[in-house]
């Protein structure tokens, strides 16, 4: 549940605890996938949606709150004042009766706003040719058009340099400096620590610590420490009973036959073909091993998985596949089962394209190359609900549908796998949502599979259960394979591989 009052905004997380921001506080809050910050952006999402058009004059007059998600929510076509008042827009007006769009006003109020957050931006230019960093100027000055008393970000820099995230942490700060609540949602806890007064960490839906600022205004030093106890604290899960499988050397293991091996692949963004999902990722899993990939969102360790199993995810693949040593196509699901690969997912993800009048409809990940192409769906016309009745009708747009539950397939693939022709089983998230007993169960199959000569690669965010699990963690972080760490390591160990701030 989301609280907006004079002093800030709040949200209520599952387990009862609170994470929210004051009037001019910048507070970042930082979780791994699965942690329960969802409930922020839900409850962002529905916050907004009731203040839209239809809504009752009492929800009307709760105070504004802006979300900055992880897509831009511009329209390409629009120019700059069109997209900050774009379903706000400055009304003419005949005594009370109001008529048309005072384009006048509505240029010369963005051009006002514009100049107080130091931005050289013009409200004549078009969206389309701006950078990611003025699309995020024009996202805060959206805000401010529409009196928002507080803002939700969603890992805004992640697409930004370094010096450019420098420059717009400072344009929050002075943000906040007007008496705004400011709520940055991140997983680069060095990051916040650079432009945070309050670092609040979560982890399983609760509130697990708080360090505010003067835990590290000491210098680099402190703040490197408190880092280390925020990557500690994001896994740090009371111990679970681990698989009953006693691991191999890997002395042993690299004597063992290669069941798969994956070169150099790389896969691209279908939304946004300049950018990789997957980048010169190699793989080498042997008979009887179980090797996880561990990453957090956006890292590409799922999508790694996906675009190798006929090419599920990603577009314009390269790279190459073998199995038990003779090189396979894998660029369609028939073939890459044919050739010895399974996969399964507790959330496998599809691409889902809803056009004009709210249709949605599910398309797979090599049609969306042609509708982006053919102008029906892009990242910037994938618009927020905060965008109002014109937003809201304009192109298509993309999200990831995650429907239902496949947690009791999985469970009976893992159970059955090792009775199977096939060679290896890729899982994303195997033990999602399950219960002690299901994951039990999870477990005994995957130990089997390995007893049986073949071989399992798992994908996923639980860096625990990884480490109990596999021989080894490889973890990956924008797309590429940083490094790998032994299984039963530290789990804070892992988390500073692939934690790439």
């Amino acid at each position: 549940m989301s609280t907006e009052t004079d002093g800030g905004v709040m949200f209520t997380l599952a387990s009862g605890d609170v994470v929210g921001a004051a009037r001019g506080e910048l507070v970042a809050v930082c979780g791994e996938n699965g942690s329960g910050l969802d409930v922020v952006l839900r409850e962002t999402t529905d916050r907004i949606l009731a203040r839209g058009p239809g809504s009752t004059d009492a929800t009307a007059r709760l105070p504004a709150t802006a979300l900055i998600g992880r897509r831009r929510g511009l329209t390409p076509a629009f120019d700059v004042a069109e997209n900050v008042f774009l379903g706000n827009e400055r009304k003419k007006r005949l005594g009370p009766i109001p008529f048309g769009i005072d384009w006048e006003r509505t240029r010369a109020d963005t051009a006002e706003i514009l100049q107080g957050l130091g931005s050289s931006l013009t409200p004549r230019m078009r969206a389309r040719g701006l950078g990611e960093y003025d699309r995020l100027v024009v996202e805060l000055a959206r805000a401010i058009a529409r009196s928002a008393t507080s803002v939700v970000l969603d890992e805004p820099a992640e697409r930004l340099g370094e010096a450019d995230a420098g420059r717009f942490f400072r344009l929050l700060r002075s943000v906040a400096e007007r008496g705004i609540a400011v709520l940055v949602l991140t997983q680069k806890p060095r990051q916040a620590l650079g432009y945070a007064d309050r670092l609040v960490v979560v982890r399983d839906s609760a509130v697990v610590a708080e360090h505010p600022r003067s835990e590290w205004a000491d210098g680099v030093a402190a703040a490197e420490r408190v880092r280390a106890n925020v990557l500690n604290e994001l896994v740090d899960r009371a111990p679970r009973p681990g698989p009953d499988r006693e691991s191999a050397s890997p002395a042993d293991i690299a004597a063992r036959p290669e069941l798969l091996r994956i070169a150099d692949w790389s896969t691209h963004d279908p939304l946004d073909p300049e950018s990789l999902l997957v980048d010169s990722a190699d793989l080498v899993v042997r008979a009887g091993e179980i090797v996880g990939i561990a990453g957090l969102r956006r890292s590409g360790a799922q999508a790694f998985l996906l675009s190798v199993y006929g090419n599920s995810a990603g577009t314009k693949p390269t790279g190459t596949v073998s199995v038990r040593g003779a090189e396979v196509k894998t660029d369609t699901v028939e073939r890459a089962i044919a050739a010895g690969l399974y996969f399964a997912s507790t959330d496998a993800p599809q691409y889902r394209v809803r056009f004009v009048g709210g249709i949605a409809v599910p398309v797979s990940s090599s049609k969306l190359p042609g509708l982006v192409k053919a102008g029906l769906v892009d990242r910037d016309s994938d618009l927020g609900p905060g965008d109002g009745w014109g937003g809201r009708l304009l192109g298509a747009v993309r999200s990831l549908s995650r429907e239902g539950s496949q947690g009791d397939q999985v469970r009976g693939l893992v159970k059955e796998f090792a009775a199977s022709e096939r060679q290896v089983l890729l899982l994303g998230d195997p033990t999602a949502g399950a219960t002690p007993a299901e994951r039990a169960e999870v477990h005994a199959g995957l130990a089997r599979i390995a007893r049986s000569g073949k071989a399992v690669v798992i994908a996923s965010d639980d860096l625990t259960e990884l480490l109990d699990v596999c021989d080894r963690v490889i973890g990956m972080a924008s797309g590429r394979v940083i490094g790998e760490v032994p299984g039963g390591s530290d789990p804070a160990g892992l988390a500073a591989l692939i934690v790439r701030d």
